[in-house]
C-alpha cells in the first residue's frame, strides 16, 4: 500500500498539473539497537515513570496532567490506568513491594498508587518542595535530591537531600549534595546514588545553564564525592541503569537546544564513553530499564535540533545499548 501511494504521487507530480504534491514516505529506518513500541495512549512530556512487576506506570506530564498510562512489556500493549488524586508534572517516581510512588513536581505532594487495590492515596506530607528533583529507591528508602526551589520570586536550584522510610513513612534530612541544581541524570550503581548534569539556578531555558557535574552519595558514610564530569553539558533528559553503568540518553539547553546524545558512565574506571545517537533530539522524556533493554517513553516535539513549545510525543522505543 505505502509503495502504491509512493507511485501514484509521483506520477501525479511527472503529469505537470501545476498544483502541489504529497508523497506518503516510510519514516527513516532506527538506528542499530532501537526498535519502535506501541504508541502510549496519551502525548505526554515531564511525565514520571516508573516499573514493576513487567509493567511501567508513565504518571503526569505537563501541564499537571492526572492521567496515568500503564505498558506491559511482554505484550507490547497500553492501558489507561486510574488517575492520580491531582495532576503533576516534573515529578520523580519509584516502584517497590506493589505500590508505585510519585514524588513532587507541580503536584507538590506524595502520591501512592497501590497497584493490587488499583487506588491512589495521598502518603507523607512532602518536608519541601520537589520539582524536577532526582528521585531514587535504594532498600526501603526513597531518596529525594535537589531541584527547583518552586518559587519564582527566589528562582534557585537547591542541594537538600530527605530520605522517605517507606515502611516508616518518616522524612529525614542527609548530607546535602555538592551542587544544587534541577533537571539532573540520576541512577543507583551498587547501592550508591549517581547525580550528573542538570541545569542552575533556575529551571527553564531563559534562566538556567547546564551543568557537568557528576557525584555519588554512600548511603553508609552519609557523604557525596565529586567523580568525572559529565562529557556534554545537558538536563531534561532521560537516565538509566544497565549492566552496572549509568546511561544519560538526549536533554536540552541552552535555550530551545535538543540534542540526541547518549554517554555511558563506569563507575569502576570512572570514565564516560559516547555512544550512538538516539533517533532522534528528545528532552522531557523518561527510561525505565527491563531486562537487557532501556525503554523509552514521550518527550517534547522537537524540529531541527529545538523544542517547540511543549506539545508531548505519543513514542516509545526499546534501545538495546552495544
Amino acid at each position: 500500500m505505502e509503495r502504491a501511494k509512493i507511485l501514484i504521487a509521483v506520477a501525479l507530480a511527472a503529469c505537470g498539473d501545476g498544483g502541489s504534491t504529497t508523497i506518503d514516505a516510510a519514516p527513516p529506518p532506527l538506528p542499530e539497537g532501537w526498535i519502535e513500541l506501541a504508541a502510549m495512549p496519551v502525548a505526554v512530556g515531564e511525565s514520571a515513570a516508573a516499573v514493576l512487576d513487567g509493567k511501567v506506570y508513565v504518571a503526569g506530564g505537563f501541564d499537571t496532567l492526572a492521567s496515568v498510562q500503564v505498558y506491559d512489556i511482554a505484550e507490547d500493549t497500553w492501558r489507561v490506568g486510574a488517575d492520580m488524586p491531582l495532576g503533576t508534572d516534573n515529578a520523580g517516581a519509584a516502584a517497590t513491594a506493589g505500590k508505585v510512588y510519585v514524588v513532587g513536581g507541580e503536584g507538590a505532594a506524595l502520591l501512592v498508587h497501590d497497584v493490587a487495590g488499583g487506588s491512589w492515596s495521598r502518603g507523607s506530607e512532602l518536608p519541601s518542595p520537589r520539582f524536577s528533583s532526582a528521585v531514587e529507591l535504594i532498600g526501603g528508602e526513597l531518596h529525594l535530591v535537589g531541584g527547583w526551589s518552586f518559587d519564582r520570586s527566589n528562582n534557585v536550584s537547591v542541594a537538600t537531600h530527605d530520605v522517605l522510610d517507606l515502611a516508616a513513612g518518616t522524612y529525614e534530612r542527609r548530607a546535602a549534595a555538592s551542587v544544587a541544581r534541577n533537571h539532573a541524570f540520576s541512577g543507583v550503581i551498587d547501592g550508591k546514588l549517581y547525580v550528573t548534569g542538570g541545569r542552575a539556578p533556575g529551571h527553564e531555558g531563559a534562566d538556567a545553564s547546564n551543568l557537568t557535574t557528576t557525584e555519588v552519595y554512600d548511603p553508609g558514610a552519609d557523604s557525596w564525592r565529586t567523580l568525572a564530569d559529565l562529557p556534554t553539558p545537558r538536563s531534561g533528559g532521560a537516565s538509566a541503569v544497565l549492566g552496572g553503568q549509568l546511561y544519560v540518553l538526549g536533554g536540552g539547553l541552552p535555550g530551545d537546544e535538543v540534542n540526541a546524545v547518549i554517554e555511558r558512565y563506569d563507575p569502576a574506571s570512572d570514565r564516560w564513553e559516547r555512544l550512538p545517537d538516539m533517533p532522534a533530539p528528545v528532552t522531557g522524556h523518561r527510561a525505565i530499564v527491563a531486562g537487557d533493554h532501556i525503554h523509552v517513553f514521550g518527550g517534547f516535539r522537537t524540529e531541527d535540533g529545538k523544542r517547540v513549545g511543549a506539545v508531548g510525543s505519543r513514542r516509545a522505543l526499546r534501545y538495546t545499548p552495544p
